[in-house]
């Protein structure tokens, strides 16, 4: 009797799983198979943070045209017909060419600069005219030479603010320290006062003309004034940018960086603001964008989007270590205070040591 009592237990046990599948309203209905997973979103496209000549032009040329002194003895002679001629070799807008007196320039510069592979002194002649800073850029080709492109900025001689010297500059190039590169800037104004900058960079890659970057160097814009009528502007946000090396990405790499910054009234109006340092020092965010030279295209293409520097030169935070039996924990030293920057040191060498300047 007690055999068939376990025997009818033990039954019992085998037969209560399978009456639990059946869904009587007592029992739990069978789990649900898991979602499907979702598609994870599509990356986000590399876009340049800023890129665009702004008011420059570049233009791209191929002709064989008389030697650099030649030019600049020709843009200065007493026939019109010469002088003519000479605008036209270094590509100078076609209404300097047109006039029956052309113009002498007010100022004329030539530079003998490598600004290629080849080793050869390249010239960028430049001269001031009435309404536009030109420079054209002549490479040696034999016992002659041949103009590959040229640069125009339309600007009023009337405007102290615009020059030769504000005009042009040669820098060492990033993509080697054997040649120079040489940087174009031209700012262009709204009615309202607001101000934008715009840098172009040039070299020469296999006797062609190419600009391998262009951005917004500086921006300044302004709130309109509503609380009196002589203020001329309210508070203003500054924003500098320039191309740095960035040797631990590899010799083709660089960053540009983006600095922005934001001023009230009272110091918008300063006589001192209107200087470039000042800007600068008043800089309090800074974004970075990690770019490549790309021999395909002989241009930097950016290879992340914009992104806070100091994210990617921030340390990795050591594991904790625990003190060994007996022994009491180190104490932590305390962090010396950092001396303020001072007025004179450049943003960019404040934000990180491994940088070379261009």
């Amino acid at each position: 009797m007690r055999r068939l009592f376990f025997s009818l237990l033990a039954l019992a046990a085998v037969a209560v799983p399978a009456h639990a599948q059946r869904h009587s309203g007592i029992t739990s209905p069978p789990t649900a198979p898991p979602p499907p997973q979702a598609a994870p979103p599509p990356p986000a496209p590399i876009v340049p943070v800023s890129s665009g000549l702004g008011p420059l032009v570049f233009t791209q040329a191929n002709a064989l045209e008389p030697a650099p002194e030649s030019l600049v003895a020709q843009l200065q002679a007493d026939d019109d017909r010469i002088r003519a001629a000479a605008l036209s070799a270094i590509g100078a807008p076609s209404s300097y060419v047109s006039r029956e007196h052309a113009p002498v320039p007010h100022s004329i510069q030539i530079n003998y600069v490598v600004l290629g592979n080849s080793g050869e002194l390249d010239a960028i002649v430049t001269v001031e005219l009435d309404l536009h800073l030109v420079s054209a850029i002549l490479v040696p080709s034999g016992s002659a030479w041949r103009r590959v492109g040229t640069v125009t900025y339309a600007t009023n001689f009337a405007d102290p603010t615009t020059n030769l010297g504000t005009f042009l500059r040669t820098v060492r190039s990033l993509l080697g320290p054997e040649h120079y590169t040489a940087i174009f800037r031209g700012a262009s104004v709204t009615p309202d006062g607001d101000l934008t900058e715009h840098e172009a960079h040039l070299n020469i890659f296999n006797g062609h003309a190419a600009i391998t970057i262009s951005f917004a160097s500086a921006e300044r814009v302004c709130e309109a004034a509503h609380l009196q009528a002589h203020t001329p502007h309210g508070d203003c946000d500054l924003t500098e940018r320039w191309l740095q090396g960035e040797p631990s990405l590899g010799g083709a790499a660089a960053v540009l960086v983006t600095a922005a910054g934001r001023v009230g009234v009272h110091d918008a109006i300063d006589p001192v603001s209107r200087t470039r340092l000042f800007d600068f020092t008043h800089a309090r965010n800074y974004e970075c964008q990690p770019y490549e030279f790309s021999d395909e295209t002989s241009h930097y293409e950016p290879t992340a989007n914009s992104a806070p520097c100091f994210e990617s030169v921030k340390p990795a935070t050591p594991p904790a270590t625990s003190p060994k039996p007996g022994q009491p924990a180190a104490a932590k030293p305390e962090k010396p205070t950092a001396p303020p920057p001072s007025a004179g040191t450049l943003p960019d060498r404040q934000l990180r040591r491994s940088t070379v300047q261009p």
